[in-house]
């Protein structure tokens, strides 16, 4: 006996709902907002393969926050190792599966056009550029790319002069939109963070000795709620996805 458009309709919505409870939710990665395009274009081809994970973005510190608080997450992607090491006192991811993922450049971005310097050195001009406007950076007591460019700026002779001049940014992709819009003379952020951007450009890359390494580590959260996460993150170590990132302007630590 042929069936009625609601009884139709309602096997339909059987269907459907037998399949969304037998497909995973997928593996959710907490990252750094500094990873974002990067990243997207890696979860993209993780999808070609069949995988599934989607990323949550944000301040490293608001991420372990969430972790802490019991947030859903099955890898975590920090922009700083001091970080990591907090979410691993804190018993929030698992020790054993911690390894650096990318390395990356501090740098010094103003707006397209600006005259290239090379490494910025203790003679480079940089109230000159300025020129009595913001120079644009993360906060350096919280997050690790404000953290990385206070540490070069004191190295080379420069905190105090900019400090009453800094724009606080939420994030080091933040702080090149901040030069994008002229509302900042310069900025300084990680390499990655000029990639694609028209409206800033490379001025200068901060010595590798003026400030702690910039590493990023990855790992598994203390209990994944998805069991491909071991999957995921095999890929994020994978050659497919490394080739992806290292296209985005990072480095292979080590």
């Amino acid at each position: 006996m042929a069936l009625s458009r609601r009884g139709l309709l309602y096997c339909v919505s059987l269907l459907a709902a037998g399949r969304a409870l037998a497909e995973p939710a997928p593996v959710q990665i907490y990252a750094a907002m500094t990873f974002r395009p990067a990243l997207e274009r890696v979860l993209a081809a993780y999808r070609e393969t069949g995988g599934n994970a989607v990323a949550v973005y944000g301040p490293t510190p608001v991420l372990i926050r969430q972790l802490a608080g019991g947030a859903p997450a099955d890898i975590l992607l920090t922009a700083d190792p001091d970080w990591m090491d907090a979410a691993v006192k804190q018993s929030l991811v698992q020790p054993e599966t911690r390894a650096n993922l990318l390395a990356n450049d501090l740098v010094l971005a103003a707006a397209a056009g600006s005259q290239a310097a090379g490494t910025i050195t203790r003679t480079f001009a940089l109230d000159t550029l300025l020129n009595g406007g913001r120079l644009a950076m993360c906060d350096p007591d919280h997050d690790p790319a404000g953290k990385y460019a206070r540490q070069s700026l004191q190295a080379l002779g420069f905190w105090e002069a900019v400090q009453p001049h800094i724009a606080i940014a939420e994030s080091a992709p933040t702080a090149v939109v901040l030069v994008d819009h002229g509302e900042a003379r310069a900025a300084v952020c990680f390499k990655t963070d000029l990639h694609g951007d028209e409206h800033a450009a490379l001025v200068g890359t901060f010595p590798a000795e003026s400030h702690a390494p910039i590493v990023y580590p990855v790992a598994l959260a203390r209990e994944p709620r998805s069991p491909h996460a071991a999957e995921a993150l095999a890929f994020l170590h994978g050659p497919e996805a490394l080739r992806i990132f290292t296209g985005f302007g990072y480095r292979l630590p080590g």
